[in-house]
C-alpha cells in the first residue's frame, strides 16, 4: 500500500466513524460523512464537491448540511466572487457537544416544566374531589410530579454548569504526557 493510499484510508476511516457515530444518535450516516469531509477540508467546500466525493446527490448534501448547521457542527462561509454556498466544519468537539447538550436539555426542561405546572394545577383540583380514590390517586401522582420537578431542577443546574464548562474548556490546551500540544502528538 502506497503512502497516498494509507493517507486516504486513514481519512476515510475517520469519515466512516463520524457516519457511524451520528447514526448512534438517530441521524443518517451521510450526515456524519458530510461532517467528516468538511472536517478534513483545508478550505471551505461547496455542496457539489461534497456530493461528488461521497457519491450522493447535491440535494441530499444540501438537506443534511442544514441539519449540521442547526447542530452548529458546520457553518456557511462566504467566498469572494462566488454565488455558491461553501461550508466549513467546527473542529472544536467540546464546543459542539456543549451546545447540543445545552440546547437539548434546555428544550426538554421547557417542555417538561410546562407539563409539570399543568399537572400540578389539575392534581390540585382533583385533590378537592369528593371521591376518596381520586384524591388518593392525585396524592400519589403529585408525589411523583414533585420528584420529577426536583430532578428537572437538578438538570437545570447541569445546563448552567455546561455553560461554565464551555468557558473552561475553551481555555484548556490539551497536552500529552510529554507536554506536547495535541497537534504535535504522534507527528515528527
Amino acid at each position: 500500500m502506497s503512502d497516498q493510499d494509507k493517507l486516504t484510508e486513514a481519512r476515510n476511516s475517520v469519515i466512516d466513524a463520524f457516519g457511524r457515530s451520528f447514526a448512534l444518535y438517530g441521524w443518517p450516516e451521510v450526515i456524519g460523512h458530510i461532517y467528516g469531509v468538511l472536517y478534513f477540508a483545508e478550505q471551505p467546500v461547496g455542496l457539489e464537491e461534497i456530493a461528488g466525493e461521497l457519491g450522493v446527490s447535491k440535494a441530499t448534501v444540501s438537506i443534511n448540511v442544514r441539519v449540521l448547521e442547526g447542530l452548529k457542527c458546520v457553518r456557511k462561509v462566504w467566498q469572494k466572487g462566488s454565488r455558491r454556498d461553501y461550508y466549513e466544519a467546527e473542529r472544536n468537539f467540546t464546543k459542539i457537544l456543549v451546545k447540543i447538550v445545552k440546547n437539548n436539555i434546555a428544550k426538554e426542561l421547557e417542555i417538561t416544566n410546562a407539563a409539570i405546572n399543568k399537572s400540578k394545577e389539575l392534581l390540585t383540583q382533583v385533590g378537592n374531589s369528593p371521591d376518596e380514590d381520586l384524591r388518593n390517586n392525585a396524592k400519589a401522582h403529585n408525589r411523583l410530579i414533585i420528584k420529577l420537578e426536583k430532578e428537572y431542577k437538578w438538570y437545570g443546574r447541569v445546563v448552567e454548569m455546561f455553560g461554565a464548562g464551555e468557558k473552561l474548556w475553551n481555555t484548556v490546551t490539551f497536552k500529552d504526557k510529554n507536554n506536547k500540544d495535541d497537534e504535535q502528538v504522534g507527528l515528527t
